[in-house]
């Protein structure tokens, strides 16, 4: 998917709404830029993950809110689907 996006006055961009479900952005989400050579790559930020001790001694992993496991599934899935229908593959 690719859209020419505009700089307004304040240096702020939007990005169209179809990008904004393809990835399920919502208000709110934090996103990372990063240059890379002339293009600026951006991305959203990953929660950090951590193994901590619950009362009862045993380990578990927080900082995974709002992480949806069928969401992942369906992103591969999508992404699968891309690459094979991209011209001239053999």
């Amino acid at each position: 998917m690719t859209a020419t996006l505009t700089l307004d006055k304040a240096g702020r961009i939007v990005l169209p709404k179809a990008m904004r479900d393809k990835l399920r952005l919502r208000a709110g989400a934090r996103l990372k830029a990063e240059i890379s050579g002339q293009k600026i790559e951006i991305e959203e930020e990953a929660a950090p993950v951590t193994l901590r001790r619950n009362k009862s001694g045993r380990r578990v992993i927080t900082g995974w809110d709002g992480f949806d496991a069928a969401r992942a599934v369906r992103d591969m899935r999508d992404e699968y689907e891309e690459r094979l229908a991209r011209p001239g593959r053999k």
